[in-house]
């Protein structure tokens, strides 16, 4: 499992270059993260990522007690906040749901960096671009689902400043959220499964042609057929290939 921190202490070139570019921009170090109203809709997989990430920050607060005293946020793969749990919402530093954190719009921050990296980030106080963040350390990793594609970002940060031993807390929040994430699209699709398509599913895998599934389970070829196509809908899927791979990758076969 690969671990690495980026940090300005060892990435200085990083951030040299991103604070050049946000100069480019034109970036204001004044300006606040802005909220983006358009992109607050929370899709059925949406849900299940929150909800993976919310089962991970109680996991590890039961490991870790001072971890409740931490702001712990989840973006999307876009950067945009989509979830938020903390203590003292006065102390948040112009954080909250909908808040985009890319780097074209918020500068330097630890999820800027580790959406663009694909790496856990930590940027501290001043290492900020927006001198609004400057009140806070941050550490972010990105989330990424069992294809290996970007879903989001967690983030923990703490006006208290974060040790390095922070990082390892919020590398494992994010493998809990992945794993989570994992499970949980797994029992959402198997709840939209009929048992007759997860027969079909099963027998479909093991090479049994339309012909031979439908003399099985005692159902008509068109009516398999049609099973079948509400398979690959529900696993968004094209053909039998991606669909048996699918559904191995996902323990449903």
């Amino acid at each position: 499992m690969k671990y690495e921190v980026i940090k300005y202490d060892t990435h200085k070139h990083l951030f040299d270059e991103a604070w050049r570019r946000c100069i480019k921009r034109g970036l204001n170090q004044d300006a606040e993260p802005f909220m983006l109203v358009s992109d607050l809709y929370v899709s059925d997989e949406r849900k299940l990522l929150i909800k993976a990430f919310r089962k991970s920050v109680y996991e590890i607060s039961k490991i870790d007690g001072q971890f409740k005293s931490h702001i712990c946020l989840l973006t999307d793969e876009n950067g945009i906040i989509i979830d938020l749990i903390m203590n003292n919402k006065s102390s948040l530093p112009r954080l909250n749901i909908g808040v985009q954190l890319k780097e074209e719009f918020a500068g330097i921050n630890a999820v800027s960096i580790a959406l663009n990296e694909r790496e856990a980030a930590f940027v501290k106080k001043n290492e900020h671009y927006l001198k609004c963040l400057r009140k806070i350390d941050c550490i972010a990793v990105p989330v990424f689902d069992n294809k290996g594609q970007l879903t989001g970002a967690i983030d923990i940060s703490c006006m208290n400043g974060l040790t390095d031993e922070c990082a390892i807390t919020a590398f494992l929040m994010a493998k809990y959220t992945e794993y989570n994430f994992i499970l949980l699209k797994r029992e959402m699709i198997k709840e939209k499964l009929e048992e007759v398509e997860l027969k079909i599913l099963k027998l479909t895998a093991e090479g049994k042609t339309d012909e031979e599934i439908a003399k099985m389970i005692n159902r008509s070829i068109s009516n398999v057929k049609y099973h079948k196509n509400k398979i690959f809908e529900i696993l968004n899927v094209k053909n039998v290939k991606d669909c048996i791979y699918k559904a191995a990758k996902m323990d449903l076969i």
